[in-house]
């Protein structure tokens, strides 16, 4: 597998401050204000902030430098987003185009093409109606021993799960994670579509329709000069799937990416989703010509460091907004 590392001659410049976007919106005029984001008003403060005290780079800068042995700007920064969000094309886009700026931009791509609301976005829609979460902890357990699930699992996923971050107590990582990848694909499944119906209010092919990006629209923005890279097809766990799926997901969004931007020559990038991959999915993304890989540890990329596949980030709220 390749771990090449940047290699600069003279003045070493490979430290590069890789900025990760979610949700940019008006949330606050939103239908869903409690959604956890950036507001659009800070994040056009955040660009003048990045724009002042960094030198802003595109994904192809960066490629070049890594295979040239060429050294970096001074304040290096890339900007990604993820999850090819509608808010990206409506909002992001244009405020990047009008400063001529470029991004890099990171949809799934069942989301784009079959209109299907992703687990994840399902996830943070239902908390974000939630006003209790203990009550939502307990009707999931509760669900669970129904379905079989001794009180001696449970026991242990709340051991292994409530375990609170920066961004979020116990109780929510706990719900996070026991939708997300804990339970087995069906109970998950069934749980998620029977809370969303219940904090949401409709389905979830109701609610999808417009929340992201259209085909049209990421070929749009790939003309402009911004990067559509790969977050494979279903934004699944990739350290949870066996390595024949992960490679079937991500040769599809392979070809996807393809529909959109043309022939990649090897010039793509790779931005797994949750941030979640191991030694097989590495292999993967270099044999196919993967270039860079981008993940949700939090630190400062370093080329000479850090493997050129597995790069940390910085989310928004490392900065001025």
């Amino acid at each position: 597998m390749n771990k090449t590392k940047f290699k600069s001659n003279g003045r070493i410049m490979s430290k590069l401050s890789i900025v990760m976007y979610h949700y940019v919106r008006e949330i606050e005029k939103s239908k869903y204000p409690r959604i956890k984001g950036l507001e659009f008003e800070g994040f056009k403060k955040q660009l003048d902030y990045l724009t002042s005290k960094f030198t802003v780079i595109s994904r192809d800068e960066i490629i070049y430098s890594i295979n040239c042995s060429k050294k970096l700007p001074e304040n290096a920064c890339w900007l990604t987003f993820d999850d090819g969000y509608k808010d990206h094309f409506e909002y992001v886009f244009p405020e990047l185009k009008q400063r001529g700026l470029t991004g890099s931009f990171f949809p799934s791509r069942d989301a784009v093409l079959s209109k299907k609301l992703l687990d994840v976005n399902a996830i943070h829609l239902i908390l974000a109606n939630c006003t209790n979460f203990k009550f939502l902890a307990d009707k999931i357990d509760s669900y669970c021993i129904a379905e079989g699930i001794t009180s001696t699992k449970l026991s242990q996923m709340k051991n292994l799960f409530c375990m609170p971050n920066q961004f979020d107590e116990g109780l929510v990582i706990y719900v996070k994670r026991v939708l997300q990848h804990a339970l087995p694909k069906t109970m998950r499944q069934h749980l998620i579509e029977m809370l969303f119906l219940e904090y949401v209010g409709m389905s979830r092919v109701e609610f999808s329709e417009d929340f992201y990006m259209s085909v049209d629209d990421l070929k749009e923005m790939n003309l402009a000069g911004m990067e559509i890279g790969n977050h494979g097809s279903s934004h699944t766990w990739m350290d949870k799937m066996p390595a024949n799926e992960q490679e079937k997901d991500i040769v599809k969004s392979l070809d996807f990416l393809e529909e959109v931007s043309g022939p990649l020559k090897d010039n793509w990038t790779m931005c797994y989703p949750f941030g979640a991959y191991n030694k097989d999915t590495l292999e993967i993304v270099d044999r196919y010509g993967g270039k860079i890989g981008i993940t949700t540890q939090s630190a400062q990329a370093d080329l000479l460091r850090d493997n050129i596949l597995a790069l940390p980030r910085l989310d928004t709220n490392a900065f001025p907004q």
